[in-house]
């Protein structure tokens, strides 16, 4: 049977004609398989040879040729001179295709290959198919950047692409960057989705003055769906080899993780490590376990080895477990803390008291319909190797009863705090018990009020909101009182409305006042937009407060601050806030913060803000951004310098530079801050971010997320 140019002939009728010669029908599961050529002729009983514009189907899979022979038995295809094979999405064209279709076994010669979805593509001298979805390229290349963009490439001797698990391996591999090998691998295994696997991680590099270069070759062990480890040698060029590990593991009732590092610091001359534990069970229907600890061998630990948010943040380092029961309407917990407190060369920190133990339980029963009921209570042994020990023990009972409608709000509620102490002097000899018990009456009240605005043709609702609130506390000498966790909490809008100007329960301030606030809110009718909030309130005493945090310091005078809090997007994208805390009988700013922030697209945010705090010695400007420079190059920046007379310096400082090429990405950063030993850490980033398969470098995104607010990551990763 033969056909000639230019007309077409499909094998369909032919392989039918074959099958009934051998008496044996194919499987009615089969996919039958079609062919096309300029020429087709059958040499033997199901045996085709076709030439000129072959094209060959089967299912989803398609093959074209010049010339092909194709045996149907064993579906087996014999294919050149340039071939083209289409399957599941992925394209590959190359010369001499030797392939047994269902089996998915056989060989190309010169191949060109792009996978399904962009996600990866390359060429080889020879490509091996191995079953189904899984391929082998000798002496290849791969790469996820798209077609006619050749900016880098794997090279390998052999490289083993797997879909069905998702998996690449290179062996004696290299990596080509702009034309400039830039790594040599003898072994290496990436990801080809979101999955965990087992291998080595991309090789992180930093330059810090403390510690000179600092590189880090993570291997991550995916043991099992729910556990996993990652162990990173770290090297750093003035202090020698750190080893560290961290196990994570998740099961139905519990997870958690496990991490510790240890250097024989060679500057130090001394032996330094971290520990760190945390784990999370629920050991019954509603009893539960979380445990938190962790420990370093020295104060500087953080400054040497940590990022800006662990020198500033890690301080006191918990050793805590906590045992939570949950009730039908109660709940309970037995909680053991203590620290690790860490000192710095400018000043000494206060080493707080360890809970051995604290039992908590609160209750919100509902006895009668419209009143809230609620009784906490406490006992806690505090301990400590330098001062006054002591049991304390309190209960609080309050009622409540609000009444609220859609227009406002009335809550007058009830209650008495009373406070047992059994003391003992650090080496144990017994200081006797106090008491005290003080009554808590209040009167909380609001109102809103809405009305329509229209604002240059357009719509707006504007709201009033006044708010009062009465406080009555009598005054109790409680000098003689320890203070095993009472600080003065930071005058806000909230603390306004507050019992307790006081942290902790060791100090409850004395009251006799009224607080009258009022809040202006003005909305866009059309988006919900907020464009202005205003807000002024002011505490007013009718007596003069006289409970102090400590027996040295001075009763607060009859002073009323005035509070004033200004906001929202008042342009388009330009968010803006202001607020003052101030003395209207000494006329003084205790404290007052300036902030902008406009962000007018992606990757396009500038932050600018003053802050003065009297209270704790602050004067601040905080400037940080992120904005396109050029076509894909974007800056970086944030500088916060302090104002004080005794400083006037900057205490961080952070200057970056992004550039994003489509399939790479480049993260160029520099950081200055001090540390609280009061010297300096520089740090150099540098990330070379290659798609999906990972970065050569440190990953400076986390710092900048912090350090800049509206960051917005240019080449996320997932």
């Amino acid at each position: 049977m033969f056909a000639k140019p230019p007309y077409r002939c499909s094998v369909f009728t032919l392989a039918l004609l074959s099958a009934f010669a051998h008496a044996a029908p194919p499987a009615a599961t089969d996919v039958p398989v079609n062919l096309s050529a300029d020429h087709v002729e059958g040499t033997q009983p199901n045996t085709l040879k076709a030439t000129g514009d072959v094209h060959i189907v089967k299912g989803d899979e398609e093959y074209y040729a010049d010339w092909a022979d194709y045996d149907d038995p064993s579906q087996h295809i014999k294919a050149g001179d340039k071939v083209r094979m289409e399957k599941n999405g992925a394209v590959m064209t190359g010369r001499d295709l030797d392939y047994f279709i269902d089996r998915a076994e056989g060989t190309m010669q010169d191949p060109e290959y792009q996978f399904a979805g962009g996600v990866g593509r390359g060429d080889a001298v020879d490509m091996l198919f191995n079953g189904q979805n899984k391929y082998r390229f000798n002496s290849g290349r791969f790469t996820t950047c798209p077609v006619q963009t050749d900016d880098w490439y794997i090279h390998a001797q052999h490289l083993d692409i797997d879909y069905n698990i998702n998996k690449g391996e290179a062996t004696n591999a290299w990596l080509e960057f702009k034309g400039t090998p830039i790594l040599y691998m003898p072994w290496m295994n990436f990801p080809l989705d979101d999955g965990r696997q087992t291998g080595f991680l991309s090789p992180a590099l930093a330059i810090n003055n403390r510690n000179g270069i600092d590189v880090t070759l993570p291997f991550y062990w995916n043991i099992a769906p729910n556990y996993d480890a990652t162990i990173y040698p770290r090297y750093f060029g003035k202090r020698g080899l750190m080893v560290g590990a961290e196990f994570r593991y998740l099961q139905p009732n519990y997870a958690g993780t496990i991490r510790a590092d240890y250097l024989d610091d060679k500057e130090a001359d001394a032996g330094r490590y971290d520990l760190y534990f945390k784990h999370a069970q629920k050991l019954a229907d509603r009893l539960s376990l979380s445990l938190d600890i962790e420990k370093v061998s020295d104060d500087n630990y953080f400054n040497d080895f940590g990022d800006r948010a662990a020198v500033a943040s890690q301080t006191n380092l918990p050793r805590q477990g906590i045992l939570t029961y949950a009730g039908d309407g109660w709940s309970s917990s037995l909680n053991w803390l203590h620290y690790q407190t860490l000192q710095n060369a400018t000043h000494t920190n206060d080493i707080p008291y360890a809970l051995s133990p604290q039992l908590t339980f609160s209750t919100a029963p509902k006895l009668i319909d419209g009143v809230q009921t609620n009784f906490s209570a406490e006992f806690t042994n505090f301990t400590s190797e330098t001062k006054t020990n002591g049991y304390r023990t309190w209960v609080y009972p309050s009622v409540s009863m609000p009444f609220i409608a859609s227009y406002g709000f009335v809550t007058p509620k009830i209650g008495v705090h009373a406070t047992n102490y059994q003391l003992s002097s650090p080496n144990g000899d017994d200081m006797g018990s106090q008491n005290r018990v003080l009554p808590i009456m209040s009167v909380d009240s609001g109102l809103v009020f809405e009305r329509d605005l229209n604002i240059k043709d357009e719509g707006f609702v504007q709201t009033l909101e006044p708010r009062v609130y009465y406080l009555y506390i009598p005054y109790k000498n409680q000098s003689n009182l320890p203070n095993f966790d009472s600080a003065q909490t930071d005058f806000s809008y909230s603390q306004l409305f507050s019992e307790n100007r006081y942290t902790g329960n060791d100090r409850i301030n004395d009251a006799n006042e009224i607080t009258l606030a009022l809040t202006s809110r003005l909305f866009e009718t059309d988006t919900g937009i907020e464009r202005l909030r205003a807000t002024v309130g002011q505490r007013f005493y009718f007596s003069s407060p006289q409970v102090s945090l400590d027996s040295t310091s001075l009763p607060e005078t009859n002073k009323s601050d005035l509070l004033v809090s200004l906001g929202g997007q008042v342009w388009r994208n330009l968010n803006a806030s202001y607020d003052l805390q101030y003395d209207l009988q000494q006329k003084s700013t205790g404290y007052q913060s300036v902030g902008l922030n406009w962000a007018p697209g992606e990757q396009k945010v500038l932050n600018v803000r003053y802050v003065l705090n009297r209270t704790v010695a602050i004067e601040q400007l905080d400037v940080s951004g992120q904005w396109p420079v050029s076509q894909n190059w974007y800056a970086l920046g944030h500088v916060n310098y302090s104002l004080l007379t005794a400083d006037k310096k900057p205490l961080d400082t952070l200057l970056g530079l992004e550039y994003n090429g489509g399939c790479w990405g480049l993260r160029l950063a520099a950081q200055r801050y001090v540390t609280s030993d009061g010297g300096n850490s520089n740090t150099y980033y540098f990330l070379l971010q290659l798609g999906a398969l990972g970065g050569l470098g440190t990953n400076p995104v986390s710092t900048l997320r912090q350090a800049i607010p509206g960051y917005t990551d240019i080449f996320p990763t997932k």
